[in-house]
């Protein structure tokens, strides 16, 4: 049986999510700097396992994450190095991801902190290359929505004198 060809490429891609939060902008920007919030709500959680998740939140820090959706699953990591940060403004940063040790994807991601009324406004614009044949940017789209899903839903756990 002949093997497939192995497709040597990197595809560029860009997206954007954008999301409203009823929560004020220092609040949810505190839950992208603090370990033990986003070890909540980032990654999977609580479904997947996670063996690693470090976070180094300052220019030129790194966030190193590891896991997998199930025992069958493929361990992934996300390597991420912190560019540019202004406080419940802007976060800027780069990350790569493995799947067993494989680079599949390299992005550069902006997220931008804007209040809306009493609440919130996130912007995310990711541009993303995907590395020889995967090409998944539908799911890395819904997984960036459903990312920001898990961000609310911790958030609304809160105590009210956090908010």
């Amino acid at each position: 049986m002949t093997q497939p060809a192995l497709i040597r490429a990197a595809k560029p891609e860009t997206f954007t999510v954008e999301r409203d939060y009823d929560h004020p902008v220092s609040l949810v920007f505190w839950a992208f700097t603090n370990l033990e919030a986003k070890q909540v709500w980032y990654g999977g959680q609580p479904k997947w396992e996670v063996t690693k998740h470090t976070l180094d939140f300052t220019v030129g820090g790194w966030e190193k994450w590891r896991g997998r959706p199930n025992a069958d699953a493929p361990w992934m990591t996300n390597d991420s190095l912190y560019l540019d940060i202004l406080p419940d403004e802007r976060i800027i940063h780069q990350y790569n991801m493995t799947m067993d040790g494989k680079l599949f994807t390299v992005s550069q991601q902006v997220l931008e902190f804007s209040a809306k009324g009493s609440g919130s406004h996130l912007k995310l614009v990711e541009q993303i290359l995907f590395i020889d044949g995967v090409d998944h940017l539908e799911d890395r789209i819904d997984g960036t929505k459903g990312m920001a899903d898990s961000l609310d839903a911790y958030l609304n756990t809160l105590p009210g004198n956090m908010k």
